[in-house]
C-alpha cells in the first residue's frame, strides 16, 4: 500500500501535464519555453548582452514573453499552479514598482529608464520560469541548454586565448568588431564571448552547477550522467583559467550547495556527495598550485595586506566610495543607473579609473536605491534562500530535484559572487540567474493546495490580471522600441561623427557635409527618443565643432547658441553629468563669453577635482585669454590628477617657453589657479 500511494501522485501528475500540453495553457507553455530559450541562450553569446545594440532587441523578446503570459492568464486564469503568490513574489512586484518610481524621479531619466527596463525583464523571466512552464521537462530543456551553452563557452574561451597573439594585432581575431578589444586587455585569461573573465566565469559556474545537478540527481542512464560529470569538469577548467577569484569562491559555494542538497534529498549515503565535493575542491587546489599566474592573482591581495596598502586597492576604494555615496543619499539613493556619474565626485586622488559600477551588487543597490530599495532586495534574497531550504514533498519526481538543486547552486554561487562583482548588472547573467531561481522555486504538483500565512490568493482578480499584463507588455514594448530605434540611429551617427577626426587634410566642404549629415542623424534619433542623453550631448558637440570652423564671428555665435541649446537639453535629461558643464565652457570660449565659460569650468572642477580633463580645458581657457601663468597652473593640476591630464604635459612645455621668453616666474607645482583672482584684468586674446 505504501508503494501504491507513492506512485499514484506521479501518474496523476503525468496525466495533468499531458492534458495541459494540449490546452491553450499548454501552448502558452511551449511558447514560453521557446522565448526563454532565445533570451537565455542569445544573451551570453555577444558580450553578455551588455551593449545596447544587442541588449534592447533581447528586451523586445522579453516584451513578447510578457504578452504571452498575459494572454495565458486571460484565456484560462490561474490554471494549474498560479492561484496565489507568496512573499517572494510580492517583494519582486514591490521592488519593480519602486524602481519605476525612482526612474520617474531620477536626475538622469535615460539611463535610469534603461535599468528599469532591465529590472522588469528580470522579474518577467523569474515569474515566467516559476509559473509559466506547464511541464517539468520544459524546465529541464532550459537547464540542458545552459549546459550546452557552458560547454561552448569553455571551448570558445580556450580558442580565443590560445589562437590570438596579442603581440601581433594582425593575427588577432576580434569577434565583435575591431573596437571590442577587452580580450586583449585581459589576455591570457579566458573571457569567452563576454570579453570579461569575471562574468564569463560566472556563467560557467551556473552551467557547471547545472551539469553536476543533472548528473547527480536525475535518473538518466549512467553513461549519460558520467558525460555530464565530465562536461562539468571541463567547464571548471574554463573557470580556473578565467583567473577570476570571485568565480573561484562562487564555484566553491555552488559545490557546497549541491553537497548540502545531496545530503538532504539525495538517494545515496551522505558520505558520497561529501566525498565528491572534496574531490572537486582538491582538484581545483592542485591546479592552482601548478599555475603561477593564478598564484600571482592571489598574491596581489596578500601583498596589499602585508604592505598595508589595502586602502589603495581598487575594489576597496570603490567600496569605500560607495559607502560615502550611501551616507549622503541614505533613504532613496541617487537613482537607477547613476553610479557612473555620481562616483567621480567621491573618488580619491589615487583612483586612476572611470568606474561604471562598484564591484559589489549589494553596494550598488544601496547607492542607487537607498535603504528603501536595499531593504526590499535583501528581503528577497533572504526569502529565496530560506525557500530553497524547504522540504521537498515525498512524492517529488527527480525532475523537481534537478531543478531545485540547479537553482539552489546557482543562487548560492551568484549571491556570494555579488559581494565581489556586478553580475546582476550584466543582463545575460542576471537573466540566467533569475531563470534558474524561478525554476528552482517552481511550485510542484500539490503544493498549491497548502495554505500559508505568506500567500495571497489571486483568484478574485480573475482575467483582470492577464489584461493588466497585456497592457504592461504593450507599454514596455513601446518603450523598448523607441529606445532601440533611437540608439540604433545614434550608434550609426557616432560612426559617421568619428570620421570627422580623420578628415583634417580634407576639404572644408567635405568636413561641413559630414558634420551636417551627423547633425541630421542625431536629430532623427531624438525624434524617436527626445530624452536620449547621449544623443543630446553629441548634438551639442557637433554644433560646437561647426561653430569652431566659422570665420565670421556672428556665424560662430549662431552655431554656438545651437550647441548651448543642445547642452541645456542634455543637462535637463542628465543633470549629474559634469562633462556637459565643461562642454558648455568650451562653447562659451568659442563665443568669447569668457566669464560664463569660467563659471562652467569652475562647476566642473569643483564637482570632480581629480579629473584631469577638466583642469586641462580650464588651462586652455586661460591660455586663450592670455593668462599664461594661470594656464600653466591649471595644466600642472591636470598632470597631478590620476587620469585625464595626459595632454597637459605638452602644453606645459610650450607655455614655459613663452613664460621664459617673457621672463615670467614659473608657478609652483600644485598651485590652484582658482585660488587667485581671476578677472583682475580685462580679457585679452593671444
Amino acid at each position: 500500500m505504501r508503494q501504491s500511494s507513492h506512485v499514484q501522485p506521479q501518474s496523476s501528475s503525468r496525466h495533468i501535464e499531458g492534458r495541459a500540453s494540449q490546452s491553450p495553457v499548454g501552448l502558452a507553455g511551449v511558447a514560453t519555453t521557446c522565448l526563454l530559450a532565445i533570451i537565455l541562450v542569445a544573451g551570453p553569446l555577444v558580450l553578455g548582452a551588455a551593449r545596447l545594440w544587442y541588449e534592447l532587441p533581447l528586451l523586445g523578446v522579453v516584451a513578447l514573453l510578457l504578452l504571452v503570459q498575459g494572454l495565458r492568464l486571460t484565456t484560462q486564469p490561474f490554471e494549474n499552479a498560479l492561484r496565489r503568490i507568496d512573499a517572494i513574489d510580492l517583494s519582486v512586484v514591490i521592488f519593480v514598482l519602486y524602481v519605476i518610481a525612482r526612474w520617474l524621479t531620477s536626475p538622469t531619466e535615460y539611463f535610469s529608464r534603461l535599468e528599469a527596463m532591465n529590472v522588469l525583464a528580470y522579474a518577467t523571466i523569474f515569474f515566467a520560469c516559476r509559473y509559466g512552464l506547464v511541464r517539468r521537462t520544459q524546465g529541464l530543456i532550459l537547464v540542458g541548454l545552459l549546459v550546452v551553452l557552458g560547454v561552448g563557452e569553455a571551448g570558445f574561451g580556450y580558442y580565443l586565448s590560445h589562437y590570438s597573439n596579442v603581440n601581433d594585432l594582425k593575427s588577432v581575431w576580434f569577434p565583435f568588431g575591431p573596437t571590442e578589444r577587452l580580450h586583449l586587455y585581459y589576455a591570457p585569461r579566458w573571457v569567452g564571448t563576454y570579453g570579461c573573465p569575471n562574468h564569463y566565469a560566472s556563467l560557467l559556474v551556473m552551467a557547471t552547477a547545472a551539469a553536476l545537478a543533472m548528473g547527480s540527481f536525475s535518473k538518466l542512464a549512467w553513461p549519460l550522467r558520467i558525460v555530464l560529470f565530465y562536461l562539468g569538469a571541463m567547464m571548471m577548467v574554463g573557470i580556473f583559467f578565467s583567473v577570476s577569484r570571485g568565480s573561484w569562491i562562487s564555484l566553491l559555494a555552488a559545490i557546497i550547495a549541491l553537497a548540502i542538497f545531496g545530503i538532504r534529498y539525495g538517494t545515496l549515503r551522505w558520505w558520497i556527495p561529501v566525498t565528491g565535493a572534496l574531490i572537486l575542491m582538491v582538484s581545483f587546489v592542485a591546479a592552482y598550485n601548478e599555475s603561477p599566474f593564478a598564484q600571482m592573482r592571489v598574491a596581489e591581495i596578500e601583498d596589499a595586506i602585508q604592505t598595508g596598502t589595502v586602502d589603495k586597492y581598487v575594489r576597496f576604494q570603490l567600496a569605500e566610495d560607495a559607502l560615502h555615496i550611501a551616507y549622503d543619499h541614505p533613504v532613496f539613493g541617487t537613482g537607477p543607473g547613476t553610479f557612473i556619474f555620481i562616483h567621480p565626485r567621491y573618488q580619491s586622488n589615487t583612483f586612476a579609473f572611470k568606474a561604471m559600477l562598484t564591484h559589489d551588487d549589494y553596494l550598488n543597490c544601496l547607492d542607487d536605491y537607498g535603504v528603501t530599495g536595499f531593504a526590499i532586495a535583501i528581503f528577497f534574497v533572504m526569502a529565496v534562500t530560506l525557500k530553497f531550504f524547504r522540504r521537498l514533498r515525498a512524492d517529488s519526481r527527480w525532475q523537481d530535484r534537478v531543478l531545485v538543486a540547479t537553482g539552489f547552486a546557482a543562487w548560492s554561487a551568484l549571491a556570494v559572487h555579488s559581494l565581489f562583482d556586478f553580475n546582476l548588472h550584466i543582463p545575460a547573467n542576471a537573466l540566467m540567474l533569475f531563470a534558474l531561481t524561478g525554476l528552482g522555486l517552481k511550485r510542484t504538483h500539490g503544493e498549491e493546495a497548502s495554505e500559508h500565512w505568506s500567500t495571497i490568493s489571486l483568484v478574485p482578480l480573475g482575467r483582470w490580471l492577464g489584461i493588466g499584463l497585456i497592457i504592461l507588455s504593450i507599454a514596455y514594448g513601446i518603450q523598448v522600441w523607441r529606445t532601440a530605434i533611437s540608439d540604433i540611429i545614434y550608434e550609426k551617427t557616432v560612426q559617421v561623427a568619428k570620421a570627422l577626426n580623420q578628415l583634417s587634410g580634407q576639404s572644408a566642404q567635405a568636413i561641413d557635409q559630414l558634420t551636417t549629415q551627423s547633425i541630421q542623424g542625431v536629430e532623427n534619433a531624438l525624434s524617436y527618443d527626445s530624452g536620449n542623453a547621449q544623443a543630446l550631448v553629441l548634438l551639442g558637440d557637433l554644433y560646437r565643432i561647426r561653430a569652431s570652423r566659422q570665420q565670421d564671428m556672428e556665424a560662430r555665435i549662431g552655431e554656438g547658441q545651437k550647441a548651448l541649446a543642445a547642452y541645456q537639453r542634455a543637462l535637463k535629461a542628465n543633470s549629474i553629468d559634469d562633462t556637459i558643464q565643461a562642454r558648455r565652457g568650451m562653447t562659451f570660449d568659442l563665443m568669447r563669453r569668457y566669464p560664463e565659460a569660467y563659471i562652467c569650468y569652475t562647476l566642473a572642477v569643483t564637482a570632480q577635482p581629480h579629473d584631469g580633463q577638466f583642469w586641462n580645458v580650464l588651462g586652455n581657457h586661460y591660455w586663450q585669454r592670455g593668462m599664461l601663468v594661470k594656464a600653466e597652473q591649471a595644466y600642472l593640476m591636470a598632470m597631478q590628477c590620476p587620469y585625464g591630464g595626459e595632454k597637459s604635459a605638452g602644453s606645459v612645455r610650450e607655455l614655459r617657453k613663452l613664460l621664459n621668453a617673457r621672463d615670467v616666474p614659473v608657478p609652483e607645482p600644485g598651485t590652484n589657479p582658482l585660488s587667485a583672482p581671476t578677472y583682475a584684468h580685462p580679457p585679452t586674446t593671444p
